[in-house]
């Protein structure tokens, strides 16, 4: 995991499995996958559902709810990430911040590590860097 503090722009990942990088991945897999890997990140108390309008990325039978996966034109990926953050964890982190010498707003990391997370997600399941990552908190609790 990427530590409050920045440092390295590498997270673990759970590897995917080889039936998901073997053949051609739906679009809930993708976002399922991003799900799981973006719970994991410290902070990250779930995702968000959207401000405006709901994030889902839709499939068969299911919803992922807190990506919304776009395909501006065939081949190109736009994601869109709703996160929920835990204030604890902000508290703790800023309170971490206030004594060294950072300077990078602590919601500003923390989206900047979402990204970080899909992106690497994305390169492990074997697809190209997505054109965007957009990242909103719908809220702090």
């Amino acid at each position: 995991m990427l530590p409050v503090d920045g440092g390295s722009d590498r997270v673990e990942v759970q590897t995917p499995t080889a039936h998901m990088v073997s053949g051609h991945l739906s679009d809930t897999e993708i976002a399922n996958a991003m799900v799981h890997a973006i719970r994991a990140i410290p902070g990250v108390l779930n995702m968000g559902q959207g401000l405006f309008a709901k994030s889902v990325t839709y499939g068969p039978g299911k919803h992922i709810e807190g990506i919304a996966l776009q395909h501006p034109t065939p081949g190109d990926l736009s994601i869109e990430v709703h996160v929920v953050l835990d204030v604890r964890f902000l508290n703790t982190a800023l309170s971490d911040v206030n004594s060294s010498s950072e300077t990078t707003p602590i919601l500003l990391r923390c989206t900047d590590q979402v990204r970080a997370v899909v992106s690497q997600t994305l390169e492990q399941l074997g697809l190209p860097a997505p054109l965007m990552i957009d990242v909103t908190i719908d809220d702090i609790r």
